[in-house]
């Protein structure tokens, strides 16, 4: 064991920059493989975890490799660059591993792999994607994970892929090594500038982000379900490839005895890596990567437990190593990061507090300008910025934002009225009457469509009123021949459930659990009946078994619901 030293102002400004504004790091310990030819795509598809044949030019996915017993041999991300191409991205200790298995298995198809000679730059943060914009003027960037797109830079050709590695919004230029130089000079020119993050930064905000990297926090040894890559890496539709059927087996009949979540450690020790975690003298888990969360301003470790200690927010009082540890199992990640569209409220929030505050308008002018640049479709923030620009008789600039809020949305009835006023200001009485006339028309035009709304959802509401009537009375003929039938009760609970018959719900969906202890989806269902008949006690105990059958079985997405439900009505107790 050590103990973790202090953090020094730069460390911690790194990992704030990355949250906040944007970081840029060489990407040295990742490479990227060509894949060419007519039948790549069809290859990649009978040996990888995922169906990449789904793939559209500029797409890309997450993936990976595994042999007969489903034991991860390496983990990458595939993006199509044309219709034939494909660029393989893909940790530089894996890079040798990879070809040698891909060529292993390559006999006739028409498709070479090559290692290329190029440099990777990685930007991350919610305004990454903002200084890239004014480096690659005038062309379109990307924005899904793992999209993907060629852009040109003089007469030089940069790939750019989104991938996040540190839980943020983030982008990777791949380019030859002689622009390195003007590229890390175009982005230094943004105002204020991206920060430079070393190793030890990029290490927190990857493990906050929850993200395993191979070799340290999974190898060889490792099914690919225990660390869990199946939930972004893996299609369970798609036809073979080497190691399908331990893992759609593992799907269907449950989870693997140990998988990867998250710990939080009391006190500043950090828990040696690859130690054994124990509860008395039985193991429970092993150690992985451990940190000192900046953001959480606490220890905290990816681990692998066991399934009967997988539920998240238990503390539990264990040993690592012999040595006396107190820790508190939580979901990955331990860091959730915000949209720009979060972002840019966030920001816009905070402009209006210090309007409140203070009588100079300058910072939170400058603060709502950050804001539509974050998020230029963000409305409230063109108003206040509207707003506070005429305050400072600079009317032609808050008319000029009003103008280009009506090209972003023309229906924006704000936007109008605004400039009926700003014009009037400025008796500028026939544009100012325009606008006013705009207004009342899209006023008047909205007030028709949310009535023929408010009818077309009435006759919906009736035609699906009929169509459950008619599922309840299904339901009901099946229960009459077998009284737990699963899809009958679950059915009927949830039919329950959405109209309103809420103690109706209560019976059907007590009589799965029952009967069904593993059925995660339906202790969410009557966690949410019990909700809605504002019985919390009862929709906490529901949702803390769910969450304990959840984990066991490996269901995130219902685990993840319940626990922010039971954590909400923890709040409100």
């Amino acid at each position: 064991m050590k103990s973790l030293l202090p953090m020094t102002y730069t460390f911690q400004t790194e990992v704030d920059q990355v949250r906040n504004h944007c970081g840029y790091f060489p990407l040295e310990d990742w490479c990227v493989i060509s894949a060419k030819g007519k039948e790549t795509f069809t290859f990649l598809q009978s040996q990888t975890t995922n169906d990449v044949l789904q793939l559209q030019i500029g797409q890309g996915q997450n993936s990976a490799v595994t042999d007969r017993q489903a034991r991860l041999i390496a983990n990458f991300s595939i993006h199509r660059m044309g219709e034939d191409e494909a660029l393989i991205l893909v940790e530089t200790s894996l890079k040798e591993i990879l070809l040698n298995h891909l060529e292993s298995y390559h006999f006739r198809e028409e498709v070479e792999f090559i290692a290329l000679d190029s440099q990777l730059l990685a930007l991350q943060g919610p305004k990454s994607s903002l200084i890239l914009e004014r480096v690659f003027e005038q062309q379109n960037l990307p924005d899904k994970p793992n999209d993907t797109i060629n852009l040109a830079l003089g007469e030089h050709k940069v790939e750019l892929i989104v991938k996040s590695l540190t839980g943020e919004e983030g982008q990777i230029l791949c380019f030859p090594a002689e622009l390195e130089d003007k590229i890390t000079q175009l982005i230094l020119k943004s105002d204020p500038p991206p920060i430079k993050v070393n190793e030890v930064a990029r290490e927190v905000l990857r493990i906050e982000a929850g993200i395993p990297i191979y070799d340290k926090d999974m190898d060889k040894k490792n099914i690919l379900p225990e660390t869990g890559l199946e939930h972004t890496s893996v299609s369970y539709n798609k036809g073979c490839y080497i190691g399908q059927e331990v893992i759609a087996r593992i799907k269907t009949y449950g989870a693997p005895n140990f998988a990867l979540m998250g710990l939080i450690v009391e006190g500043v020790i950090t828990p040696p890596y690859n130690g054994i975690l124990k509860l008395g003298d039985k193991k429970i888990g092993t150690i992985k990567s451990s940190v000192r969360s900046v953001t959480l301003d606490k220890v905290v470790t990816l681990a692998y437990l066991h399934k009967e200690h997988r539920s998240p927010d238990i503390e539990l009082e264990a040993t690592i190593d012999d040595k006396p540890f107190k820790v508190k199992t939580c979901l990955l990640p331990f860091y959730q990061a915000q949209t720009r569209k979060d972002y840019s409220n966030k920001i816009l929030h905070q402009a209006l507090q210090l309007y409140k505050e203070q009588d100079d308008l300058n910072q939170p002018i400058a603060l709502l300008r950050e804001s539509i640049e974050l998020d230029p479709k963000n409305a409230d923030a063109y108003e206040a910025l509207g707003v506070f620009l005429a305050k400072q008789d600079k009317l032609d600039e808050a008319i000029s934002l009003m103008k280009r809020l009506v090209e972003i949305n023309p229906q924006e009835i704000m936007a109008h009225t605004n400039l009926s006023v700003y014009y009037m200001k400025q008796n500028r009485i026939e544009d100012a009457e325009f606008e006013k006339a705009e207004a009342t028309a899209l006023q008047f035009e909205k007030a028709i469509e949310k009535n023929m709304a408010k009818k077309l959802k009435k006759k919906e509401e009736e035609q699906k009123k009929k169509e459950m009537e008619e599922r309840v009375g299904m339901f009901k003929q099946v229960l009459e021949i077998d009284p737990i039938d699963q899809v009958a009760n679950f059915g009927l609970g949830s039919i329950y459930l959405e109209t309103g018959r809420y103690e109706e719900g209560l019976e059907p969906l007590k009589t799965v659990i029952e009967a069904y202890r593993d059925y995660s989806a339906a202790y969410l269902l009557l966690g949410k009946t019990w909700e809605k008949l504002s019985n919390k006690e009862e929709a906490i105990a529901t949702y803390k078994k769910g969450i304990a059958a959840a984990s066991k079985k490996g269901d995130l997405m219902p685990l993840k619901d319940m626990q922010n439900r039971m954590n909400q009505l923890l709040q409100s107790l």
